[in-house]
């Protein structure tokens, strides 16, 4: 066979199966590891009473079932939770805007309106009273 017969790959993908390559035996190697496990953490060094965890077993078939029936009570705890919030949701009524201003004491709104008092005390009350809005204004200059 020729040299030209031969096609060589590309550079880029030689170094990607190399790449994998490396990366699958590394990955076996870190696999051969123990695993310890150190009360409520995990090492890969030892420790005072440490437990060494099999990753490499499957799960046995009741490890499996038992997965099953807590994902099923996970799942059916979840769509009660949904249900739950849902009829909350429904139950509160967001409150509606009656006014923008201040409300009135009960006292200020049934009190019956004098009807007659002096202009200059109409306009002193008007605006001490706390539920009409401030209305600045410019002193007249004195004549």
């Amino acid at each position: 066979m020729s040299t030209r017969a031969r096609q060589r790959l590309p550079v880029s993908v030689a170094s990607s199966i190399a790449a994998v390559i490396a990366t699958t035996l590394l990955a076996s190697a870190a696999r051969a590891q123990p695993i310890f496990r150190c009360g409520d953490s995990y090492s890969q060094s030892p420790c005072a009473n440490a437990r060494i965890l099999d990753v490499a077993a499957p799960p046995s078939i009741a490890q499996r079932s038992e997965a099953r029936d807590v994902a099923a009570r996970e799942k059916l705890l979840a769509l009660e939770m949904v249900r739950d919030r849902r009829e909350r949701e429904q139950a509160v009524r967001p409150a509606t805007a009656g006014s923008l201003g201040p409300t009135l004491p009960a006292a200020a709104a049934s009190a019956p309106a004098h009807a007659k008092k002096h202009v200059r005390a109409k306009k002193r009350a008007a605006a001490d009273d706390p539920g009409r809005d401030f209305i600045a204004t410019v002193p007249r200059a004195k004549k």
